[in-house]
């Protein structure tokens, strides 16, 4: 009994294990795949860049003497620079910030008041319905 028990483990282990490896060929299967397509995207790219070339070569356009300009990122023509805020602001009367300046200390919401519910139910009259 002790050695169809391990054999039966053994078993198991080894599906898991065969299991384990299907997955990692299916997940590189998918990855080929996906270079493939992006070759042949590449590969079509590249065609239509020299069908363009050829073209407005036999058209005589004077496109080779234009400087070529890199496209901006993201297709903004000017990008937006955020940077860290300037430390020394200009005071009201034209001189500069202290070093420290002194905050207004945060306002806090106050609290409403949680009606009483002992109190309400005792002031309320009974209708007498019971």
């Amino acid at each position: 009994m002790l050695l169809n028990k391990k054999v039966h483990i053994y078993q198991q282990l080894v599906e898991r294990l065969f299991d384990k490896c299907q997955r990692i060929q299916a997940d590189n299967e998918r990855c080929v795949m996906r270079v493939n397509a992006i070759k042949k995207t590449l590969r079509r790219r590249n065609f239509d860049v020299e069908m363009l070339k050829r073209r407005l070569d036999k058209h005589g356009d004077n496109w080779r003497s234009v400087p070529m300009v890199a496209p901006h990122p993201k297709g903004k023509t000017e990008q937006k620079r955020r940077g860290p805020k300037p430390k020394n602001k200009q005071a009201p009367d034209g001189g500069t910030a202290p070093a420290n300046p002194t905050r207004k200390p945060r306002k806090q919401r106050a609290k409403q008041p949680q009606p009483n519910l002992n109190s309400t139910m005792q002031q309320q009259p009974h209708s007498g319905i019971c």
